[in-house]
């Protein structure tokens, strides 16, 4: 069995604890987590996922880390109270890690067609995300571009068929094809 590689490349524990009816039961640590950030940043990191354990619902913890990370020059700086506000700690942390590692590559693709559409006026220009609907391109994030080719193919083959009169279809996802395992 071969695993695959994991998406980040250095964990920070922040010393800090919030509880889970929101009292402060360990204010954050903030110089050890400077410490620790800047040690990160010094080792060629840019992009950070800030997850906190009751940060979806108390994210003050998550907002001055944040800020840490930022006056520190990381340019991604992700939180989970943002990315997915929900009480499921490992899927807010994997949805936080995925947008702060995607969104980067995101923004440089959202700036290279940006500027392919100058020469037509630079009109607005919108992304599909995993959830089939369109967002503006300010607006498009690491995470919501997961499943964004299967729903824009979803999307299709929905407005083809009704542009044939079908009312139901069955889609096949070709094996093989690109980022399909």
């Amino acid at each position: 069995i071969r695993l695959p590689e994991m998406l980040y490349a250095r964990v920070v524990g922040a010393a800090e604890r919030v509880g889970a009816h929101g009292r402060v039961l360990e204010p954050l640590d903030t110089a050890k987590l400077k410490q620790d950030l800047t040690e990160a940043r010094a080792a060629g990191l840019d992009s950070v996922a800030v997850v906190f354990l009751h940060g979806y619902r108390f994210p003050q913890h998550e907002v001055a880390a944040a800020e840490v990370a930022r006056s520190l020059g990381f340019r991604q700086v992700s939180v989970s109270h943002r990315a997915l506000p929900l009480p499921k700690l490992v899927v807010r942390g994997d949805t936080t890690l995925a947008d702060a590692y995607l969104s980067p590559v995101l923004d440089r693709y959202v700036t290279s067609v940006r500027r392919g559409l100058e020469a037509l006026g630079s009109p607005r220009l919108y992304f599909m995300q995993s959830h089939g609907g369109l967002t503006a391109a300010e607006h498009f994030r690491g995470k919501d571009s997961l499943l964004s080719g299967p729903a824009g193919g979803v999307v299709g083959m929905v407005r083809a068929a009704r542009a044939l009169g079908c009312g139901e279809v069955i889609g096949f996802l070709r094996r093989g094809a690109k980022g399909v395992r």
